[in-house]
């Protein structure tokens, strides 16, 4: 049981809760009203796994996304098949290895051919890098956005301008890390963002572990817009994970749980 001084991470209650992207890392739980009413995704953090992003585009053949993250290109790529080829030399890898960096590797080339998808190799958030300002002004402003990010602790250089550009943020998915050492910067962001959004749901990353007070040193937060969906106010979700919603992001450990004393 968490202390009551965290209670202000205590998600309001909503009914209609699903799974966007795979069962893994790369899923996040989001609203079915809301993200259904999304025509814009800002993907900030790519990696190698887009399943969150192609389910985005099912949902509707006009969707549009903005990937952006200064660290993916082809040659990534080429360097992770290239080390699983090298490892597999001293039986570090395997074939199955290989070609699942293959099919990441074919993943990612179909994902940018598509007309509705832009990527951006900009670093986003830091005193030099593109501002939340500038992604959204490359957006026409009649679109209802959907924000996700999971960009390793860069996260903090941009939460508070999010409240400035939140008129047609309608949704968010935002991974904290490090909140062993950004205890304080975290509390206070979550406290801002609470002015405009409301927190919908809670998911512990259980590849970093427990902070000594027991909250997960790596926290998915999903946000939606107070001004465009209203949650009741009396009712929470105080522990998690959520069956059938929430899984490991690393499959081989068990997930991380917690709960909240009201």
């Amino acid at each position: 049981m968490l202390d009551k001084s965290l209670n202000y991470l205590i998600p309001n209650k909503v009914d209609d809760l699903i799974r966007l992207g795979n069962n893994r890392d790369a899923g996040y739980v989001v609203p079915s009203s809301s993200i259904k009413n999304c025509d814009f995704l800002i993907s900030f953090g790519m990696a190698e796994n887009f399943s969150m992003e192609r389910d985005f585009l099912k949902l509707n053949n006009q969707n549009q996304i903005h990937m952006y993250d200064h660290t993916i290109d082809r040659n990534f790529f080429y360097k992770r098949i290239y080390k699983s080829i090298k490892r597999l030399l001293y039986f570090k890898s395997n074939i199955k290895n290989i070609k699942k960096k293959i099919k990441d590797f074919e993943d990612y080339k179909n994902i940018i051919k598509n007309k509705n998808v832009i990527h951006f190799k900009d670093k986003i958030g830091g005193q030099n890098d593109t501002s939340i300002s500038e992604v959204i002004s490359r957006i026409s402003s009649n679109k209802k956005i959907f924000l996700k990010s999971d960009i390793e602790g860069d996260e903090f250089n941009f939460v508070n301008d999010i409240n400035k550009n939140s008129e047609n943020i309608h949704l968010m998915a935002i991974e904290f890390h490090f909140l062993n050492k950004n205890r304080l910067i975290f509390k206070n962001a979550i406290i801002e963002l609470k002015k405009n959004f409301n927190l919908i749901h809670l998911h512990g990353n259980n590849y970093a572990g427990y902070c000594e007070d027991g909250l997960p040193k790596v926290l998915e937060i999903t946000f939606t817009n107070k001004r465009h969906y209203k949650v009741n106010e009396n009712q929470y979700n105080l522990s998690f994970p959520i069956k059938n919603l929430d899984y490991q992001n690393v499959e081989s450990k068990k997930d991380l749980q917690f709960s909240f004393n009201i």
